[in-house]
């Protein structure tokens, strides 16, 4: 519950609307009571659609709390738009001075970005998002984009007719549609993969296999009883390994404990899903797959407490397809095979499990060396995400208006 609203980047004493119409005004999110109704947006949008995942109250609460590490190198501003007094949109206009420093470029992103079928309504929520970060200097408009690129990005643009899979983003057709109109420009796409675990595992795989476990490369179990020792190497690995991806900022270790729920993974880790390749017994790899949750999250409508662990406990036991999320390891372990070797072990433990399929990803369209691994688990694409970007364009008074 929402109790003390200066908790929250939100937090502000001045209320600002802006009338689009004479039922239609765009508001700042500067109360808790707007906070909420930034939140319900989702469930207004996708009242019908059957393929929605609704998500969960307590994670986009904690995310625009203070106290998560990111405020404190990032910024943002809320939007909600209503019409007839019903919210009917949002936006979040956001600045990670730290990407900025990194990189050199004065990129703002937009991101949580919902909306009717309205292009007037969601232009104005462009705009809004825009001018503030052209009042910030920034001369450079990305996203949709989340705060961080691991938290989702991009507008859903291939799979429409597909549920998303735990950690993974969905949107209808026609933002796509708002995108081009508004003069937003592809920048570059997320792929997402499907693995039909009704065939054979690859044979490559398996010989691949076979000659990292006579090199003495050993796979085991993450150690429930262990956490805390075993993401002191893991968040450390992952800092290493995601320093050369695009949209990559270097950021503390507490920082990247809150992400993915990793902060709760004693609890929450499948064990024999999340492997760890280890050589001379120190790891040097590792795979994080999970059973696709969403197919319960979906029964939960948002909602933890008793009736929704209950629902969780229960449903999870119907699970039948997998979710292969993150792969890597150390350097100077590429090319050994070892990726190989820890995919044909998750793709072993869920053909076990008797699931259909799982997805991969999301893998961006130019990691080489991720879509190789991929091809050798014969893998198909069938999942794409758009990022987009727009020049913001600033008049004589700094006022960003459309191209």
């Amino acid at each position: 519950m929402l109790r003390n609203k200066s908790s929250y980047v939100f937090n502000s004493d001045v209320a600002e609307t802006r009338n689009i119409s004479s039922n239609v005004g765009i508001s700042l999110v500067a109360t808790v009571k707007d906070f909420k109704d930034f939140f319900r947006v989702s469930w207004f949008i996708y009242r019908d659609d059957i393929y929605w995942i609704p998500p969960f109250w307590m994670e986009i609460r904690d995310f625009f709390k203070k106290r998560n590490p990111f405020w404190t190198h990032a910024e943002a501003r809320l939007f909600v738009v209503y019409q007839d007094n019903i919210a009917v949109g949002r936006i979040a206009a956001i600045i990670d001075h730290k990407f900025c420093e990194t990189t050199g470029e004065k990129v703002g992103y937009f991101g949580f970005f919902e909306c009717i079928n309205d292009f007037t309504i969601a232009s104005a929520l462009f705009e809004v998002a825009e001018e503030w970060l052209a009042s910030k200097g920034m001369s450079l408009m990305r996203g949709p984009i989340n705060g961080r690129i691991d938290l989702g990005c991009g507008f859903l643009y291939e799979g429409f007719h597909l549920a998303p899979s735990i950690l993974s983003s969905y949107s209808p057709k026609y933002y796509l549609d708002f995108a081009k109109k508004y003069g937003m420009k592809k920048l570059r796409d997320q792929l997402i993969y499907w693995l039909d675990l009704t065939k054979p595992i690859p044979g490559i795989l398996e010989k691949t296999a076979e000659c990292c476990n006579k090199e003495g490369v050993k796979i085991r179990r993450f150690k429930h009883l262990r956490a805390g020792t075993e993401l002191k190497w893991w968040i450390k690995l992952m800092k290493d390994l995601f320093s050369e991806h695009w949209g990559y900022v270097p950021v503390s270790y507490d920082e990247v404990k809150m992400r993915f729920g990793i902060k709760q993974s004693r609890w929450s880790v499948d064990s024999r899903l999340f492997l760890i390749a280890e050589v001379d017994n120190r790891p040097v790899a590792f795979i994080w797959a999970t059973p696709d949750y969403n197919q319960v999250f979906k029964k939960m409508n948002g909602k933890l407490g008793i009736n929704g662990i209950l629902k969780f406990l229960w449903h999870k036991r119907k699970i039948n397809q997998g979710k292969l999320n993150l792969i890597g390891g150390k350097r100077e372990y590429c090319n050994q095979g070892i990726a190989s070797y820890l995919n044909y072990c998750a793709m072993l433990e869920m053909k076990r499990r008797g699931y259909a399929g799982a997805e991969i990803g999301w893998v961006d369209e130019f990691n080489s060396a991720s879509l190789k691994i991929i091809d050798k688990t014969g893998a198909r694409l069938y999942k794409k995400f758009r990022v987009f970007e727009k020049d913001i364009q600033v008049d004589e008074k700094g006022i960003a208006h459309k191209c």
